[in-house]
């Protein structure tokens, strides 16, 4: 998966105003009379370029360099992680953000990225191997990231890296629990719900940070059911049940794997079910 917006992050990659052209747009075109240059790197089919083998005879040094995953971004995420992520090395976030050693250590490499600085490349190199074991999930993305990009720059000191954002998440995306309107007051992993279905279920969890296109179904029991978005969450709609008691609940249709399984907890209403059901939007409960 390409990086989500490549020119958001070619200060990172310029080593300086000679690599510019390559590495965050198109190179001017050469005079008419002039033929067009030899490319010394072969395209392959993904638009990524072939290393070449160096002239020294060692094994070519791919210039994809895999960067930072996306957080979640949501409560808890560190404010100067998306910066670093997105290559903004001025970010006033990031920057105030330099009294934290990991923070610190990223603000320093991803300003000698830009400039290719060896003083800067030397104290970023420091500054990450005197920084303690990290914290939370977002400072260990961020550690694997940068040692990444330094033996990178020391396999090779002038290539400008083609950088990428993997698969999946920083942090582990979690169903940590299920709310409905129908049932106010209720919260957790088992929420009541009418054996008529139609109830709206709302998911819980930092899954709500991520773009909700990327959460698309849930399984109920043995029912894939579509999840929905409105008034800003994510929600799912109980199907009928021809049995009471617990049901299984669980993501099964995402863009990234989303641990957790919560329960609904099927029971007989006290009237006859309505018909049709309702399929207006509703409202999160508070």
């Amino acid at each position: 998966m390409q990086l989500r917006s490549r020119q958001q992050l070619c200060t990172l990659v310029l080593a300086g105003a000679a690599l510019a052209t390559s590495a965050c747009g198109t190179s001017p075109d050469p005079p008419p009379d002039d033929p067009a240059p030899a490319s010394s790197e072969s395209p392959d089919p993904s638009g990524s370029a072939t290393p070449q083998p160096s002239k020294s005879g060692d094994p070519p040094v791919s210039r994809i360099l895999t960067w930072l995953r996306i957080g979640p971004n949501g409560e808890g995420t560190p404010l100067w992680y998306d910066p670093l992520k997105d290559g903004n090395c001025g970010d006033e976030q990031l920057l105030a953000s330099r009294v934290q050693p990991i923070p610190r250590a990223g603000a320093i490499l991803c300003e000698a990225a830009t400039t290719n600085d060896p003083e800067l490349w030397r104290q970023g190199e420091e500054a990450l191997a005197a920084a303690p074991a990290p914290g939370s999930c977002w400072e260990e993305e961020t550690v694997a990231g940068l040692r990444r990009l330094v033996e990178f720059h020391r396999r090779a000191p002038e290539a400008v890296p083609d950088l990428r954002v993997p698969d999946g998440t920083a942090c582990p995306l979690v169903l940590e629990s299920l709310v409905s309107p129908l049932a106010p007051g209720v919260e957790g992993l088992e929420i009541p719900v009418s054996t008529c279905g139609g109830a709206p279920v709302f998911l819980q969890g930092n899954l709500e940070w991520m773009p909700p296109e990327g959460i698309r179904a849930v399984t109920v029991g043995a029912t894939e059911v579509p999840v929905q978005e409105g008034n800003g969450s994510l929600f799912f709609r109980a199907p009928p049940s021809d049995v009471t008691g617990h049901v299984p609940v669980l993501v099964s249709d995402a863009d990234w794997p989303v641990s957790g399984l919560a329960h609904l907890v099927y029971e007989v209403p006290a009237a006859a079910c309505p018909s049709p059901l309702p399929t207006a939007t509703p409202t999160p409960a508070p």
